[in-house]
């Protein structure tokens, strides 16, 4: 099959599709007429979808042949941001925009399905489109996991992620650990108030909340080996009111990336177990809180991984096959359950006016040719996945 053909064929529909969620963004967990939109495509396409209570949807093609289960994902929730690109499709909702680039992944997975259901006489087995909700808050792949367990599993599961942090011909695809796992804590130290002349008579709660702070800090280089890297940052303290009253509480939040998702349950262990001692040692209680739910890294399978460096090579891209990205996503749920990859593919075009600006900022847009190349190369590997 010419898949180069097939994406040409159908990228204006991709295009379209990108233009509509773009326009009408929803943020995560209320992604209900994007999902509405998504059945009603499907419906044309006469693809058969299960439709789940937080708005996921899970298209099936099958071949009606024997053979593997290949998941291909692309979320589509969008960022409280307040869009300033000044695009004719603009966001038409205050506060909200696809700042990150998932109208993209929705959009390609819809012409991803319209293409190869058009040609599913010519392949074996079963593709599964996973269209995501819940990204941004590191929610939506936990019941998609399950979700997709219910459906009887898959085999492999691949995905590609939308940045200008790379020009348009560009995909990024590295072997094993690829994107930061992340915790985020939140520990309130709670003493008694007073007044500042007179500390014996209050619990002073900011001394032991500088103190963890610190000690925190210490713990990669004298608690974890060094090629295993982990970074807490504690990006906000706050405490009191008036330079002569001890306040009640300190709270001080922050986050640790890693890229060993064997140390998450270590991570954990120096969080509850640092933050109760110290507190202790000053007489003083501790509450701590995980804000997001808490994700393990991104880790590419390394055959599949491999497959797609070489259909992307054959496609006269140009691959990075090296590099970490500290930034976290839940497809490393998908991965951890169903191996597969996860890449970026670059955006970027300065001759378009389009510069390297980061995703999540509120000028952040894309070369919509990517799109044509995105849909190509997954169909591929997943073409290439169901033969194996």
């Amino acid at each position: 099959m010419n898949f180069n053909e097939i994406a040409k064929k159908n990228h204006n529909y991709v295009v379209e599709m990108r233009r509509y969620f773009h326009k009408y963004p929803e943020l995560s967990t209320k992604e209900i007429n994007t999902s509405k939109k998504i059945c009603e495509e499907l419906d044309k396409m006469g693809i058969p979808y299960k439709i789940f209570p937080d708005y996921t949807v899970i298209g099936i093609i099958d071949s009606g042949k024997p053979g593997k289960t290949v998941l291909i994902r692309g979320d589509i929730d969008a960022l409280p941001v307040q869009e300033e690109t000044g695009l004719e499709f603009a966001s038409t909702v205050p506060g909200v925009m696809h700042a990150c680039g998932h109208d993209a992944h929705g959009a390609m997975l819809l012409g991803i399905g319209k293409s190869l259901n058009e040609v599913k006489d010519q392949i074996v087995g079963k593709i599964l489109l996973g269209f995501q909700v819940a990204e941004e808050n590191l929610k939506g792949s936990r019941t998609m996991v399950q979700y997709v367990k219910e459906m009887g599993g898959a085999d492999n599961s691949i995905a590609l992620h939308v940045t200008d942090g790379y020009d348009i011909g560009t995909m990024v695809l590295v072997s094993g650990p690829f994107a930061s796992g992340v915790i985020s804590y939140k520990i309130t130290v709670k003493g008694q108030g007073g007044h500042g002349s007179v500390p014996h008579d209050a619990k002073d709660p900011i001394k032991p909340a500088c103190d963890l702070l610190l000690r925190l800090a210490s713990i990669p280089s004298n608690s974890i080996d060094a090629q295993d890297p982990v970074v807490f940052s504690t990006c906000s303290i706050n405490a009191g009111t008036a330079p002569n009253i001890i306040p009640d509480n300190a709270i001080l939040s922050g986050t640790v990336r890693y890229f060993n998702k064997n140390l998450t349950q270590r991570i954990f262990d120096y969080l509850e177990n640092i933050s109760k001692l110290v507190c202790e040692s000053y007489g003083v209680e501790r509450e701590i809180e995980y804000m997001f739910d808490p994700m393990i890294p991104v880790e590419n399978d390394k055959e599949t991984t491999k497959l797609g460096q070489e259909i992307a090579k054959d496609m006269g891209l140009n691959v990075i096959c090296e590099g970490k990205n500290m930034g976290s996503d839940d497809m490393a749920l998908l991965l951890d359950a169903f191996p597969g990859f996860y890449g970026n593919i670059g955006c970027a075009n300065i001759e378009k006016g389009i510069d390297h600006i980061a995703n999540h900022n509120c000028k952040f847009t894309i070369d919509e040719d990517a799109l044509s190349i995105g849909t190509e190369f997954l169909m591929k590997v997943a073409y290439e996945l169901l033969k194996k």
